[in-house]
């Protein structure tokens, strides 16, 4: 979709940043957050066909795609912040809340701040409690809380990032993000809706988000919500167990990796993707 798209709309937050978001279809709405550094032009294929059924809206969340390439706001709460600000202009009271891996943590801090009564279910893809490790953590709880780095780590890529002009984050771990027999097309269909934040913001932002703590949320979370991971996933599927296991009225699907159950299995599996999602909204 094109930014001249009839389905291409802009808003102004009231820090003042442009943010763009995609909204197509008619029914109950159904809201999308892609990940870290990805355009909402990822959900191509859910716009595409769920848009049939339900009024899908996607986000390009602040300095990502489309929206404005400002200099500050580059938080996991300032991020939730905007998100309300679209519902609320947007008027919408009662909606499903779908967030990819670092938009199910904007979806988890939307929660945080403003309750759980406008949204009827939620569902959060390789979404973990807590991916920085805590040095005295076991085995186990790194398994269970889905840590994938340490401070100093963190700290190395958040300097590579700035320096490096190329998409060095994608570069690091697309491997990991798409299963093997992946073809060309769909890979380079997923680089090109990458690499859309800018350098600083986007060392600024992945260093916040790492350091989110989702532990303590989790059991207090009273929708129904569906927990999608992928057997083969940079998310260890054991965190995703741990997760479903926590939110009370959560349900698991995993994803085996030769049904594309790496990290984006609603891009590399997008027709069982919609059932699983559609199937849930219904049930």
């Amino acid at each position: 979709m094109a930014m001249n798209s009839p389905y291409s709309h802009y808003f102004i937050t009231h820090d003042g940043a442009i943010l763009h978001y995609l909204d197509r279809g008619e029914g109950h709405p159904l809201v999308l957050l892609p990940t870290y550094n990805i355009s909402c032009q990822i959900f191509k294929s859910q716009l595409d066909e769920l848009s049939q059924k339900y009024r899908i809206i996607a986000l390009d969340m602040r300095g990502h795609g489309l929206s404005t390439k400002i200099n500050y706001g580059y938080t996991v709460y300032r991020f939730a912040k905007d998100l309300h600000e679209l519902l609320n202009l947007l008027h919408l009271n009662k909606l499903y809340l779908l967030g990819h891996n670092f938009g199910g943590s904007v979806a988890c801090a939307y929660l945080e701040l403003f309750g759980f009564s406008h949204i009827d279910k939620l569902i959060l893809i390789d979404r973990s409690a807590m991916p920085m490790a805590n040095p005295y953590w076991k085995a186990v709880d790194i398994q269970q809380f889905g840590a994938s780095t340490d401070a100093t780590a963190l700290e190395q890529l958040c300097n590579q990032i700035c320096s490096n002009p190329n998409n060095y984050f994608m570069q690091v771990l697309f491997d990991t993000m798409v299963s093997r027999d992946a073809a060309d097309k769909l890979k380079q269909f997923i680089l090109n809706c990458s690499d859309t934040l800018p350098k600083r913001a986007a060392a600024r932002l992945l260093f916040d988000a790492y350091y989110q703590d989702w532990r303590t949320l989790f059991p207090r979370i009273p929708i129904p919500s569906l927990i999608i991971g992928g057997q083969a996933s940079l998310i260890s599927p054991t965190s995703q167990v741990w997760v479903s296991k926590q939110i009370p009225n959560a349900k698991l699907i995993i994803f085996e990796e030769d049904e594309g159950g790496k990290h984006f299995p609603f891009v590399e599996n997008p027709k069982k993707f919609n059932r699983v999602v559609d199937k849930f909204i219904q049930s």
